[in-house]
């Protein structure tokens, strides 16, 4: 199996396992309770379908560990690709001035994309 695909089979086992978890704890660790939730939030339910909080419900326990997938990926990307990863490793150095530049550009570019 060559590097690439060694890349995207891990990149899929790092997705799969976060999807598998956010599923389990969506439909059998926690799932929504239409009365649980009418019970708690009263007015809420009354003025809103269940099926928007229970898609909230949904989002919230998919946004927060998507948050450390990134990292996740990173380092599984980093050790198929190159053998290595190290986390929480500080590098010291100089970056030089047209480095600098060119990531400030990066940074505007971002912060001011005027294609949205």
């Amino acid at each position: 199996m060559n590097t690439q695909d060694r890349v995207a089979l891990a990149i899929k086992d790092v997705v799969s396992n976060m999807m598998n978890k956010v599923m389990d704890r969506v439909l059998i660790e926690d799932p929504f309770i239409k009365e649980n939730h009418h019970a708690a939030k009263p007015l809420y339910a009354a003025l809103v379908p269940d099926e928007i909080f229970k898609g909230a419900h949904f989002e919230r326990r998919f946004v927060t560990p998507f948050g450390s997938v990134w990292e996740k990926l990173a380092m599984v990307v980093a050790t198929e690709a190159h053998g290595y990863c190290s986390k929480g490793h500080s590098v010291h150095g100089i970056v030089g001035d047209e480095s600098l530049r060119r990531i400030q550009e990066v940074l505007n570019t971002l912060e001011h994309n005027t294609k949205k």
